[in-house]
């Protein structure tokens, strides 16, 4: 199991704070994001790029409070207990 973090928009979206997923059997970001787009359908404009369904470069993932690099994405396997939040950009003035 995996613990999923909720910051800004996804915590209006879900209105939890955080919430608990099964890991799939591959175990990596996509089976975790697939899971989130199962639960709320909306997540998956913000969170993938359409038609491809490849994250958007515009969110940041972090792994156990560590900011993942893109180019990892891919190979980063997540283990139970990993601590997982996917983050928005900042903007404001």
């Amino acid at each position: 199991m995996v613990e999923v973090l909720y910051f800004a928009d996804f915590k209006a979206i879900t209105q939890k704070e955080k919430e608990i997923f099964k890991l799939s059997e591959n175990k990596d970001l996509m089976g975790i994001i697939e899971k989130l787009v199962e639960s709320y359908p909306v997540m998956e404009k913000i969170l993938l790029e359409l038609p491809e369904r490849s994250i958007k470069d515009t969110i940041s993932i972090a792994v156990n409070h560590s900011i993942v690099k893109r180019e990892d994405w891919d190979s980063i396997k997540l283990h139970d207990d990993d601590k997982i939040a996917f983050l928005l950009p900042v903007s404001g003035g």
